[in-house]
């Protein structure tokens, strides 16, 4: 295993997990569209160009739910598109998509091209063609009801016209036009309400409101684009086709779309939008571009996290002039040092920024920049820009270099940053005041313990005022009901409320308690995995004092989870094993329920399996075989271990066959595996 690739896979994947988190479940997103997309990128090419690390594969969407809204698992999966940003990606993207058919590559396939809106995805349930539910997409896998609220939305109907099947779930983007963005920032800085960063923000934050009147009062649009399940009394053979019939039930569409036979004619619709988008009404981030026959998009099923039949091509960000002011450097939960440019404000996408992640010092080495550099910065649609490249010929003699900090900002405490890693570190753990304040705000969090009141500030204080230091603490804060009734800004109401909050939050799942923790690699995926693996906090727990031992079963159990390799599991045990960490964890669990994690039975024999494939095989191609096995339960590795439950060959199988016979582990040959999949009905 190549540990450096291992490394910043692992570094990768933390950042997309915490802006997933910022995008998705706080409608506070820190970098830009394009930034994000290009971290995405970067991380599944790193994975494709290295097979073995296919375990570290992302399989969800977006980020978890909150506890504001009842909770809703979704028929079926709503999933995420993958990303071109070339024609020759899409060119890639149609040979993928003739080759796993099995067809000629001279074949051509009907694409319907679409806009792809800025806004929240929505799921609309309709039952006799009445509206039944609303549900938001969450994770891919679970959403939030938000029906009460998306009824006030003039363009969704509360019934269908014409002819409709007895059930369907309609899906499609929930959206704010550009000149009701703009009036209604107008109107929150009138009543120094937040203003809101982008159109997006906008209508996530109106569908998840508590009142229903400030929502009533947002305006608020709707297009569908797709379905999910539905009966079998719909039958549509094409996407142009669902669209016209979404116009007949009287749910509207978006009627820039086009019908594309090659490439070329893509070309032609990307440059029409190109041309047309500042004058549309919405904000678009990119194009989507489908395969047309739906018994094609059925065919080509979907990855973990996205079909194959439809990829989404992002639009060129807007770039503009500004001067970088300073760099300043944050110090996170982890140590991690991350440097900030704080910037001259300028607007760009219409919305003023100021500040600019330039994420660690290597990146600010290799594009030499420098205090007081003229810099270019692009941004699609979020709230921080990117800084794309200096312009050295107007750099002035009086710039200054970035230099590292050897001392930590927060605490003077030395930092380190290993060869292996682009992250510098504080060193003094909970000795930093910084990283035990970022901990603090990490386990009070939307998706960890979610403790609504205790926000950015009132922990501060309450960190400075020595009435918190560690996660016990948070619930003992009833001790201090009458002093903080005294401060400023609190008074008894916010008081009260506070500590209620805290009070209904002392039961939580294992996984939520897991992520809360704050351990170094481990985000809310990783957290799932680890909580289902091992059921019980106390089993996880002692799990990981034995996994200490790097030849115990405990060690070897822990490293072949999916997406948990040697160097996040290391990270792990670390935290288990270390005593401060174990003394908190005991003074926790005196004020915490948690909720252990039961076990769904799925009628499959291959449920929870490892299993691998091997050799060529003649009646479907690997990816296929790979997605059947996903839907059977199975955790498809790429290489053999005496972990290896099931071995499935084809022709010229190699090494693997030959090192599962070795270990005496169950092998499959291809018609066998054929046979298998028609008794269970995949």
């Amino acid at each position: 295993m190549d540990t450096k690739i291992f490394n910043k896979l692992n570094q990768l994947k933390n950042e997309i997990d915490f802006h997933d988190n910022k995008y998705h479940s706080e409608d506070n997103p820190e970098i830009s569209d394009f930034e994000y997309d290009k971290l995405c990128r970067e991380y599944d090419t790193l994975i494709n160009e290295n097979p073995e690390f296919k375990f570290l594969e992302r399989k969800t969407v977006g980020s978890q739910t909150s506890n504001q809204f009842q909770k809703y698992n979704h028929r079926k999966p709503m999933t995420s598109l993958t990303n071109a940003f070339s024609f020759e990606d899409v060119s890639d993207f149609i040979e993928r998509t003739l080759k796993f058919l099995n067809l000629k590559k001279d074949f051509q396939i009907d694409f319907m091209c679409e806009p792809k809106i800025d806004g929240l995805s929505i799921s609309l349930l309709y039952v006799n063609g009445n509206l039944f539910n609303a549900v938001t997409r969450g994770d891919g896998k679970i959403g939030e009801i938000v029906t009460d609220n998306v009824k006030t939305i003039k363009d969704i109907p509360h019934k269908l016209k014409g002819n409709y099947p007895n059930l369907i779930e309609i899906r499609g983007e929930i959206f704010m036009k550009k000149a009701n963005f703009e009036e209604l920032n107008k109107s929150q800085i009138k009543k120094n309400g937040k203003v809101f960063a982008n159109s997006r923000n906008a209508a996530a934050g109106s569908i998840r409101q508590k009142d229903i009147n400030i929502l009533k009062e947002r305006k608020l649009n709707f297009y569908a684009f797709s379905v999910g399940e539905y009966t079998n009394d719909f039958n549509i053979k094409t996407q142009f086709d669902l669209l016209k019939k979404f116009e007949q039930m009287g749910v509207n569409t978006n009627q820039e779309n086009f019908r594309a036979s090659k490439i070329e004619d893509i070309k032609k619709f990307y440059s029409l939008m190109i041309s047309k988008r500042n004058e549309l009404d919405y904000e678009i981030d990119g194009l989507v571009y489908k395969v047309n026959d739906r018994i094609l998009q059925e065919r080509l099923g979907n990855l973990s996290r996205s079909p194959r039949w439809a990829i989404a091509h992002k639009l060129p960000p807007e770039i503009v002039e500004t001067i970088l002011l300073n760099i300043e450097t944050q110090v996170g939960r982890t140590g991690a040092l991350t440097p900030v440019g704080k910037l001259k404000p300028v607007k760009v996408g219409g919305v003023l920024v100021s500040n600019v992640t330039l994420h660690n010092e290597d990146e600010i080495s290799r594009k030499d920049i420098r205090v007081g550099d003229i810099v270019k910065i692009q941004r699609a649609g979020d709230v921080i820009p990117q800084v794309t490249e200096v312009i050295k010929e107007k750099r002035q003699n009086n710039s200054r270099v970035y230099v590292p900090p050897n001392f930590c900002p927060s605490c003077g405490g030395k930092t380190y940053k290993p060869k292996s890693e682009a992250i510098r570190r504080c060193l003094s753990g909970v000795n930093c005041p910084s990283q035990t304040v970022e901990k603090l705000k990490h386990f009070v969090s939307k998706n960890a313990f979610n403790i609504e009141g205790l926000g950015d500030k009132l922990i501060i204080m309450l960190f400075k005022e020595k009435i918190i230091n560690d996660f016990s603490d948070i619930f003992k804060i009833y001790k201090y009901k009458e002093l903080l009734e005294k401060r400023e800004g609190l008074g008894k109401l916010s008081v009260s409320n506070l500590l209620n909050s805290i009070e209904s939050k002392k039961r939580i799942p294992l996984d939520k308690l897991i992520y809360a923790l704050g351990i170094k690699q481990i985000g809310e995926n990783n957290a799932k995995l680890l909580a289902l693996n091992y059921n019980s906090f106390e089993n996880f727990c002692s799990e990981m004092e034995k996994a200490n031992d790097k030849l115990s079963d405990s060690f070897q159990k822990l490293v072949s989870i999916d997406q948990i390799g040697e160097n996040i599991a290391e990270d792990i045990i670390l935290f288990f094993n270390t005593s401060s960490n174990l003394i908190m964890l005991k003074e926790l669990l005196n004020y915490i329920r948690i909720e252990n994690v039961e076990q769904k039975l799925i009628n499959s024999p291959y449920k929870d399996k490892i299993v691998v494939l091997t050799g060529t095989l003649d009646t479907m191609s690997r990816d296929e075989a790979k997605q059947k096995l996903n839907n059977l339960g199975a955790k498809v590795s790429s290489s053999v271990s005496k972990n290896t439950d099931y071995v499935i060959v084809g022709e010229q199988p190699g090494s693997k066959a030959k090192k599962a016979k070795e270990l005496n582990i169950p092998i499959i040959n291809e018609n066998e595996w054929v046979e298998i999949i028609k008794s269970i009905d995949v």
